[in-house]
């Protein structure tokens, strides 16, 4: 009866993709929709479309659409539920992750629901023993939950990489307005002259700046909210206000700078803290039990042999 529910829905599964694949039914796009596409601004929700998440062109133009309307059901589930997702959002905006909170959601989603019928497929097929059913309940919660730890490690490890690109960007500014160049000009330059991160989001923002007829400037100013980098808000800030009140930037350039490179010191000395903590649970469970056997092994051998029959 197990095998028969298990290629039942995989039947029904593979039905399903092949059936919103098909251009029959489908819905036809609305007006609004249509007169955007021909505009040459990008707007946010064709900047999410453009990218895809797949890589295959079936699974994009079939799954991702499942997946997307899921995940919207499991936020407006969790929103009324009083979860506060805005973490999760600033998190994929980090992460690179342009593929929206709904599309995240609804990978969460199947995850669970991966998670929940690993183990009951692998014992129909005699593959596992006969596992409980809390067993399934915790590999569908592992499945829900490890996207948002995956998650973190990325954004975590982006964030660190986008603060030293942050160091190299506000230096290079303050040397090509130090050379008699303007903010516009400098800002241009500087986006251009780096690799990482922070600078191909910088650069993206102002190709996108260029197309809508707005400053160098005024696009800086969006990048701590577009990449999800809050460290960037004064470096921002003080450029913005350099380009519309014509205040010197260039102290305040490397002010910045140095802030930014102290705070880079400050986060080396505390890992190296926590590393230290960490390394005394492996050394006082395998090195010291070691250290004490093959020290005290032969003074034990001497004792039994000397007090021995």
């Amino acid at each position: 009866m197990t095998e028969v529910l298990v290629l039942a829905s995989l039947f029904g599964a593979g039905a399903i993709l092949l059936l919103t694949a098909q251009p029959v039914g489908a819905s036809r796009p609305s007006l609004a929709r249509r007169l955007a596409a021909l505009s040459p601004e990008p707007t946010p929700e064709r900047a999410l479309t453009a990218e895809p998440v797949f890589h295959t062109r079936l699974f994009e133009e079939s799954l991702r659409p499942l997946l997307e309307r899921a995940g919207a059901v499991v936020f407006r589930l969790l929103g009324r539920l009083g979860l506060d997702l805005r973490a999760t959002d600033e998190r994929l905006r980090a992460a690179g992750d342009r593929g929206g909170l709904a599309l995240f959601e609804g990978q969460k989603l199947a995850g669970a629901l991966v998670g929940f019928s690993f183990l009951p497929a692998a014992e129909s097929f005699g593959l596992a023993p006969v596992t409980p059913v809390w067993l399934w309940l915790v590999a569908a919660a592992a499945g829900f939950l490890l996207p948002d730890a995956m998650l973190k490690r990325r954004a975590e490890t982006r964030r660190r990489r986008m603060r030293e690109d942050l160091v190299h960007f506000a230096e290079l500014v303050s040397l090509a307005v130090s050379a008699g160049v303007g903010v516009e000009g400098a800002l241009d330059q500087a986006a251009f002259s780096g690799e990482g991160p922070l600078f191909e989001g910088l650069r993206a923002l102002l190709r996108e700046g260029r197309l809508r007829g707005t400053s160098a400037s005024a696009t800086m100013a969006r990048l701590p909210a577009e990449v999800g980098f809050v460290d960037a808000e004064p470096l921002a800030a003080a450029i913005q206000a350099a380009a519309d009140h014509g205040s010197a930037v260039t102290q305040a350039l490397r002010a910045q700078a140095r802030a930014l490179r102290d705070r880079r010191r400050l986060e080396l000395v505390e890992a190296a803290e926590r590393a230290q903590v960490r390394m005394l649970l492996p050394v006082g469970l395998l090195i010291l039990p070691a250290f004490f056997v093959v020290v005290l092994y032969p003074a034990a051998v001497q004792l039994l042999r000397l007090t021995g029959p």
